[in-house]
């Protein structure tokens, strides 16, 4: 399929369903997910484990699977997580690099989004070769501008309400960090972090 520098809006029919007012606290969805997460699990588990476990439960509550990836980025990008919405799947792309508990922040945020209906990129056929070739892991070989452009969300999602709500979701996510992922696991998100996240979203709105 040939390469596409930016991916094409879908009608929000295409994205996840947006929830009622009512039900879009993210300290409930985050709350639930992560209690009917750590049901399956036996710890102590491994931070990224655990991320794909959460994007496990999740799924069956979406129109289509969660599939999480773990890729490096290149330095300089201002974006730290994407994600791509095809007919069958989202496929959340996650800095590989970054430390656990912002990799609970980054993921979090993704998941809200498609949780609550703000991703409205959506490729119905095959993906387009430079999205190809970032899953396969080649990254010396990714276009990562033509890659940030697909990931580029409808002008609804980039708004500051729903910025701020998927953020809160990773924020929640990446609190509940210390408690999920069993004793001696590295690093732990503190006041600092979490306030350097919240000043960096101010600064980028549309996505981590």
């Amino acid at each position: 399929m040939p390469e596409q520098s930016a991916g094409h809006e879908h009608p929000r029919s295409a994205a996840s369903p947006k929830q009622p007012k009512s039900s879009r606290s993210p300290k409930r969805f985050l709350d639930r997910l992560v209690r009917d997460t750590v049901r399956t699990l036996t710890p102590p588990t491994a931070p990224e484990a655990f991320l794909h476990a959460l994007c496990a439960t999740l799924s069956p509550q979406l129109d289509r699977p969660v599939r999480l990836k773990f890729v490096a980025f290149p330095p300089g990008l201002d974006v730290s997580g994407i994600t791509l919405a095809r007919d069958d799947e989202y496929i959340v792309v996650v800095e590989d690099r970054a430390p656990d508990p912002h990799k609970f922040v980054i993921t979090g945020h993704e998941i809200g989004h498609i949780h609550y209906g703000t991703l409205d990129v959506h490729y119905p056929g095959g993906l387009p070769a430079a999205a190809r070739r970032l899953l396969c892991r080649a990254e010396d070989a990714v276009p990562w501008d033509r890659v940030v452009a697909m990931a580029t969300r409808s002008p609804a999602a980039a708004a500051a309400e729903a910025e701020w709500e998927a953020e809160e979701c990773g924020l929640r996510l990446a609190a509940k960090f210390s408690k999920v992922v069993g004793p001696g696991a590295a690093g732990r998100m503190t006041q600092d972090t979490l306030t350097d996240r919240l000043s960096s979203s101010l600064c980028s709105i549309g996505g981590p």
